[in-house]
């Protein structure tokens, strides 16, 4: 094998490897934020799962002249800022999380079948494939969690899965805040896709309007605080 091959090998790899890695620190998330106990089981062993993808990609990454990948994307960086947002938006919750973790599972299926684009040899293909399919059948296990839950809608994927808020969202935010944070989605979408929205640029737009939320959230509780103290006082 030549040394440009070599190298094609260990840049699709790398790239690869982040995605997988975007899926170690998503599931991880997942298992500590859910309440579910047979869920987190679920969400820490395909944590496991792809902690064992990305050291057999960075064993072959390495075989072909090349160090090891043990970063996360852009991407996923600025979905898990995103997340965030959301969940200022509408409070963490079962089917929030899951969400999350199917589309998650769909960027893993698409960055897979973007690197088997790739003219790689054969055993190295045969590992992706075969990482592909574990893929797969997780996307259709978390797929079953979500019809067996009886959700109303849709499992959501692409832009729904990112705006998606439950119905016990705070009402006290004000109508310019959730405008802002539909921007923010559509945005955020439209930056991964075109790559005309920098990266840098989105997660500091996104931190921002967390941090706004999360002052306005926190300013309606103090004053729901104070409007019981009185009443309180009231009755006495």
């Amino acid at each position: 094998m030549s040394t440009n091959e070599k190298q094609r090998v260990v840049e699709v790899l790398k790239e690869l490897n982040e995605f997988v890695h975007d899926g170690l620190e998503g599931y991880e998330r997942a298992a500590q934020e859910s309440k579910d106990t047979l869920r987190q089981d679920a969400y820490r062993r395909f944590s496991q799962q792809r902690l064992a993808f990305a050291n057999e990609l960075n064993q072959i990454i390495q075989q072909h002249g090349g160090s090891p990948e043990r970063d996360t994307t852009a991407k996923g960086k600025l979905y898990r800022q995103w997340m965030d947002l959301k969940a200022t938006l509408s409070g963490r919750n079962e089917e929030g999380i899951l969400g999350s973790c199917i589309y998650g599972e769909e960027w893993a299926q698409k960055a897979y079948r973007d690197a088997l684009d790739h003219n790689l040899p054969a055993e190295v293909r045969g590992t992706l494939l075969r990482q592909r399919e574990a893929s797969t059948d997780v996307l259709t296990y978390l797929h079953q969690l979500w019809e067996a839950a009886g959700y109303d809608e849709a499992a959501p994927t692409g832009l729904s899965a990112a705006t998606t808020v439950s119905a016990g969202q705070n009402k006290s935010l004000t109508t310019a805040l959730w405008i802002a944070a539909g921007a923010a989605g559509a945005a955020l979408v439209y930056g991964l896709v075109t790559k005309r929205i920098p990266t840098d640029r989105l997660m500091s737009s996104v931190s921002g309007l967390t941090r706004k939320l999360n002052g306005s959230s926190a300013q309606s509780n103090g004053q729901g605080k104070k409007k019981k103290k009185k009443k309180n006082r009231a009755n006495q």
